[in-house]
């Protein structure tokens, strides 16, 4: 079941080309379905207290029907405002099915940088041994394990082989970053996803890593090392806060208050510079600059285009949701199917189902974070597409998109001239 997760992924994210637009639209009725009957509930239990005797569960109803109807609300108001970006969002998770399901390959890139930080961790936890045991050792009776005294030069050694680890990782993880978004912008521009093209060209694995590792290797390097050093200041945070609750004073108001403080904007700072960097790299294949260049360029490009962002966030995130409950549940219920007909000799078939629901929501994650970051990327090709025109090798399933936002440019343009001349008659 392990090997059948990874199946049932590939065979989810190749369906998502024919199911995406149904699936997220009946989702998006049936949340806003689930909102207004949760309200309704609450206001049938409402009348069900006594608003004297029963003051506080009558407030506890009354205050959830108002704000379930309110979250109904506005996301009605969502669904209304935003329905041309809703409908560019799912057209856009349709469109990157189908370069995942055209490119298969790219779903072996995580697995092969997985099995390459699987070796790099094991060097690493090796030498760290070694580097463990350079000082004193200091006996206890009690424990079987040594404690090691270190000097200075050795504490100072393993803080920079820790963060060592931190950059190596984040540098394979911004790699494959860059190789899925290089691809993803090859396929966009190369025709292989329209049928108007002449003369698709070709998506190879290998040229975006060559690019990455020759043309953008310092880009890549140092967009990992700004990720290595926000996650090396919370480890430092961590440890200092460790050190001082050791001496004490850690139920003091003012500490916790501040603790809770620096960790949220160290947490609102690590989230940032990966979203950013994440960007970044699409705008580097995009345009070949280097980052800061990349880095500024689409801070303004979500800036300009924030609706769009957002709202294929939210679909993105609706899109994620159903996928790992649908590959989890799939895997736990065959789980479940095959204990029971196969070994009908194990009384418990749901243990061996939670350890393959937990395999299959990692498993899950994995294939489906390549889609999320496809999607990702073809936004802003398709942005870079819109800012030029189209073109003969615009994708199928957003050339409709664009031909509606040139009929309705060239209607605001008619009727503004319009309004000037009517303006210049009077």
């Amino acid at each position: 079941m392990a090997f059948g997760t990874l199946v049932i992924s590939m065979i989810y994210i190749f369906l998502l080309k024919w199911i995406t637009k149904p699936l997220l639209y009946v989702s998006m009725v049936l949340i806003l379905v689930f909102f207004i009957l949760l309200g309704g509930w609450s206001w049938i239990q409402r009348s069900k207290y006594d608003p004297i005797t029963e003051e506080k569960n009558y407030q506890y109803a009354t205050a959830g029907a108002a704000v379930s109807w309110t979250f109904a609300a506005i996301y009605l108001c969502f669904m209304c405002c935003c329905w041309s970006k809703i409908a560019l969002g799912a057209s856009i998770m349709e469109c990157a099915s189908v370069f995942v399901s055209q490119n298969l390959r790219v779903v072996l890139l995580p697995i092969l940088m997985y099995v390459f930080v699987a070796i790099f961790f094991v060097y690493w936890i090796t030498t760290a041994v070694y580097l463990y045991s350079i000082g004193e050792p200091e006996f206890d009776a009690g424990s079987p394990v040594a404690n090691i005294i270190w000097d200075d030069k050795t504490w100072g050694m393993m803080w920079y082989f820790l963060f060592g680890l931190f950059w190596c990782i984040a540098y394979m993880i911004c790699l494959q970053q860059f190789i899925i978004a290089a691809m993803c912008c090859m396929w966009y521009f190369s025709g292989q996803g329209s049928e108007m093209s002449d003369q698709p060209g070709e998506v190879g694995m290998l040229k975006a890593m060559s690019w990455g590792m020759y043309y953008h290797l310092g880009s890549i390097a140092f967009g990992s090392f700004l990720i290595a050093l926000i996650t090396m200041i919370r480890v430092v945070f961590e440890y200092l806060v460790k050190q001082y609750e050791a001496v004490g004073n850690k139920e003091n108001p003012v500490y916790k208050a501040a603790k809770c403080c620096i960790r949220c904007v160290l947490w609102c700072l690590d989230k940032y510079v990966k979203f950013i960097t994440k960007n970044a790299y699409i705008q580097i294949a995009l345009h070949n600059s280097n980052f800061c260049t990349a880095a500024w360029e689409s801070f303004f490009l979500i800036i300009r285009h924030a609706g769009r962002f957002g709202s294929a966030a939210i679909i993105g995130w609706i899109m994620m949701m159903l996928g790992k409950g649908t590959i989890v549940a799939s895997s736990a219920y065959l789980t479940i199917l095959i204990v029971e007909r196969g070994f009908p000799m194990v009384q418990q078939p749901f243990i061996p189902a939670i350890i393959v629901a937990a395999i299959a929501y990692v498993v899950g994650s994995l294939f489906l974070s390549i889609f999320s970051f496809s999607c990702t990327a073809i936004l802003h090709c398709f942005l870079m597409d819109e800012d030029t025109g189209g073109s003969a090798n615009t994708p199928d399933s957003l050339r409709s998109f664009l031909d509606y936002n040139d009929e309705a440019n060239a209607k605001a343009t008619a009727s503004k001239k319009e309004a000037e001349d009517d303006k210049k008659e009077e």
